[in-house]
């Protein structure tokens, strides 16, 4: 005798609870790959500016100190979008890496600085040039020295301390 009255013409079936179970795990998943990405990219990319910048003036930092014969510094451009290692007697020539060769320079929003589109950087420093002694702390004492960057409404400054040359981001 056949239990199973249930004609397999499909009317009258339902999912089961596994079936619900997996379909919603997928979605989680999902959900967990996509709303990452609509992280508010303003605020990211300020962030990964600064890193970058503060990398960079740390990297100006050892080389005076390395070559105490010669000014290394970091010069921004007159946009704001992007700057070089420099020596300052010569501000407009990025020095060259040493294993590249290539100039030390960054424009943000492309090459390594990809990842800080539309960023811009402000600071209040003579001939945009802020360099460094041979004990790796800036050339003029004074205050602090700090360098906004600004994205739409976000923002995040890299502080250098004119004595010590302690390089901070404060956000």
């Amino acid at each position: 005798m056949n239990l199973n009255t249930r004609k397999s013409s499909g009317i009258g079936r339902a999912f089961t609870i596994i079936e619900l179970l997996l379909v919603l795990a997928i979605l989680a998943s999902m959900a967990m790959l996509t709303i990452p990405m609509a992280r508010d990219h303003d605020s990211t990319s300020v962030e990964a500016a600064a890193s970058i910048l503060r990398s960079d003036l740390e990297r100006a930092q050892s080389m005076a100190m390395a070559y105490p014969d010669r000014r290394i510094g970091l010069r921004i451009d007159d946009d704001g979008r992007g700057w070089s290692l420099v020596d300052a007697r010569e501000p407009t020539t990025p020095l060259l890496d040493e294993f590249s060769g290539q100039p030390v320079k960054i424009r943000l929003g492309k090459g390594r600085g990809q990842v800080a589109p539309n960023v811009e950087v402000e600071a209040d420093l003579n001939d945009s040039l802020l360099v460094f002694d041979s004990l790796g702390g800036l050339e003029n004492p004074g205050p602090p020295v700090i360098l906004q960057l600004n994205r739409a409404e976000k923002t995040a400054s890299v502080r250098v301390s004119s004595s010590t040359g302690w390089i901070s981001i404060v956000r």
